[in-house]
């Protein structure tokens, strides 16, 4: 696969026009900027019963790098540009899906998949213990073309 050079793009340059794939998954970044990131950890220690006082900058998010937990835009700008740049690579995979942290961004987001034209989209809801969330997948193939031959 060619390397990718650009990191403004999120699949472009990433797949070989050769390539073909049954689905592409995705955990994207769900904070608009790092100061929002660095709320949402302290407010995650202290409904744990964890904040330190001493501590000036809390472990983002438990943990992860910076740049994936969060982008100009926040999560409906990164994956509203995952659609589009999606639907640039329809016949490359089959199946492409995102998680969305926030209920309220799925209007938006599905509005860019109608946009884009996507073919079917599934909302699936998942939950662990008082964590709700869901993915989001989509294809450009009817079920014809995602039938193997």
């Amino acid at each position: 696969a060619p390397k990718k050079n650009n990191r403004q793009q999120i699949l472009l340059g990433l797949l070989d026009s050769s390539e073909r794939f049954h689905v592409s998954l995705c955990n994207p970044p769900f904070h608009a900027s790092l100061d929002e990131a660095q709320r949402g950890s302290q407010r995650k220690w202290r409904a744990l019963g964890k904040a330190d006082p001493k501590r000036k900058l809390p472990v983002l998010n438990f943990g992860g790098q910076s740049q994936e937990l969060w982008c100009e835009g926040g999560e409906i700008g990164f994956v509203t540009q995952l659609i589009q740049e999606s639907a640039i690579l329809p016949g490359q995979v089959v199946w492409f899906s995102t998680l969305v942290s926030k209920a309220s961004n799925l209007p938006p987001i599905q509005s860019a998949l109608k946009k884009a034209g996507a073919l079917e989209v599934k909302v699936i809801e998942m939950g662990q213990g008082q964590k709700q969330s869901r993915f989001v997948a989509w294809t450009f193939l009817d079920k014809a073309q995602r039938t193997p031959h």
